[in-house]
């Protein structure tokens, strides 16, 4: 059977299928012809040399591809080869293989929480869903060299509409910009000193996008202190309002220690030296890096054997369960709160316990403006909150490893004593002035 055939419908529409793989060569046309399979399929290719390789390439198959189409794109690749001597499969190689080097925004921030999560990266969680909820959705199937500053304004306004239509929302969706701005920026960083892009966007001259907007974002700035008479309101109705027991003595722990939120949420069993009455946080567990221990008073004592019967069976002291009453046996597999679930317990009752506008954090803010206010040195408030004094030195930073345990035991007995002047009291209008605070604070000779 001859492998030569005429380039005319009626021949290749006929051809009958070979007992192997066979390509048939179309007549007067060089290098141009139908490869067919046993099964009947015919596919037109071209097959050229180029250094002395030799290369095919299929133009697609018959008859989806008809006769006419198929000549037309033989002579424009015949013209690349033997005019303009162009190696066009390499340059098919070439182009996939920088097209596999090109990383999409979601592919880039998969890369970025990996990264983040091995260094220990605090703030991850809270950039990831930040990105998800508004990076993702708009620009998360674009290349990184294809994001502009349009597309990141147009991010930003997608906050600022969302929040605009949700009446919850706080500074008008100012500061949940600010941080996805910010959290966008640190992402492109990462991508310019990604070994894998590094070269190809210095080629590209490419800059960050994110630089190049002036962002509509503001800086959360709150200084919401709870006065004498709420701390009362607070503490007597917490538990009294409809909240599920867990979840009212967190609340109430955030106060009685001053810590953050997050880290009590976290707060282990195993974390609590019970012999010194001291809640010890390692290095991984604080915001800041630093190991801290943190002595128990009285209330926080209290409030952690209360909550036992509920979460002992779990590795969690505040383990999140809406149970009213304690349960057995003990659950084993209780899970931090999330992210929001203290923040949105307190908003939706303090109509009920008579307070306005008041959030988890700040009662850690409260906590520390009193202690300070009643006489005891501001560095001892530091120390209880675990800020970082900003120190950058060598001695400062690695040398002094002295846990403060004197000077944060005298915070929280000073703490408890004003709580005793306030929570104690029969009724809110019992409640003393700060005056009379400091008075009774100077007698005990706790300073």
């Amino acid at each position: 059977m001859s492998r030569t055939i005429k380039l005319i419908n009626t021949v290749v529409k006929n051809l009958a299928p070979p007992s192997k793989r066979t390509i048939f060569w179309f007549d007067g046309s060089p290098a141009f012809g139908l490869r067919v399979t046993p099964k009947g399929i015919k596919s037109f290719i071209f097959q050229y040399k180029a250094s002395g390789v030799t290369r095919m390439v299929t133009m697609g198959t018959y008859p989806a591809l008809s006769i006419k189409e198929a000549r037309a794109t033989y002579n424009t690749l015949y013209e690349a080869v033997y005019i303009y001597k162009r190696d066009i499969v390499a340059e098919k190689l070439e182009a996939l293989k920088k097209e596999n080097e090109r990383i999409t925004i979601i592919k880039l921030i998969n890369d970025y929480e990996s990264f983040s999560r091995l260094k220990g990266k605090k703030s991850i969680e809270e950039e990831i869903r930040a990105l998800n909820a508004d990076v993702v959705p708009l620009i998360g199937n674009k290349y990184i060299e294809n994001v502009t500053s349009s597309d990141i304004n147009k991010i930003q306004h997608r906050i600022i509409s969302r929040a605009t239509a949700k009446a919850s929302a706080t500074s008008n969706g100012k500061v949940a910009v600010r941080n996805t701005l910010a959290y966008t920026r640190q992402l492109f960083n990462f991508a310019k000193n990604k070994p894998a892009l590094k070269q190809s966007l210095k080629d590209m001259n490419w800059s960050n996008p994110v630089l190049e907007i002036e962002s509509l974002g503001e800086k959360a700035v709150r200084d919401r202190v709870a006065s004498f008479r709420e701390l009362w309101l607070f503490w007597n109705k917490i538990e009294h309002v409809g909240l599920p027991p867990v979840t009212a003595k967190t609340l109430k722990f955030i106060l009685a220690t001053m810590q953050r939120s997050n880290e009590i949420k976290n707060m282990t069993y195993s974390a609590l030296k019970t012999d010194e009455n001291v809640w010890e946080m390692a290095r991984t567990d604080t915001k800041n890096g630093k190991m801290h221990r943190v002595p128990l008073n009285s209330y926080s004592r209290h409030l952690i054997e209360e909550v036992k019967p509920y979460t002992q069976g779990s590795s969690f002291v505040f383990g999140a369960t809406r149970k009213i009453h304690p349960s057995t046996p003990l659950p084993d597999d209780l899970k931090p709160f999330t992210r929001s679930a203290l923040s949105k317990a307190l908003k939706r009752k303090r109509p009920a316990i008579g307070i306005e506008d008041i959030t988890p954090h700040d009662l850690r803010r409260t906590g520390a403006t009193w202690i300070t206010a009643v006489g005891l040195p501001k560095l001892y408030a530091r120390l209880l909150l675990n800020h970082s004094d900003g120190e950058n030195d060598v001695t400062g930073e690695v040398y002094v490893q002295y846990g403060y345990d004197l000077e944060k035991q005298k915070a929280v007995d000073v703490w408890a004593f004003v709580l005793d002047q306030i929570v104690q009291c029969a009724t809110v209008d019992d409640v003393p002035t700060l005056n009379e605070v400091r008075i009774a604070v100077q007698k005990s000779g706790l300073l």
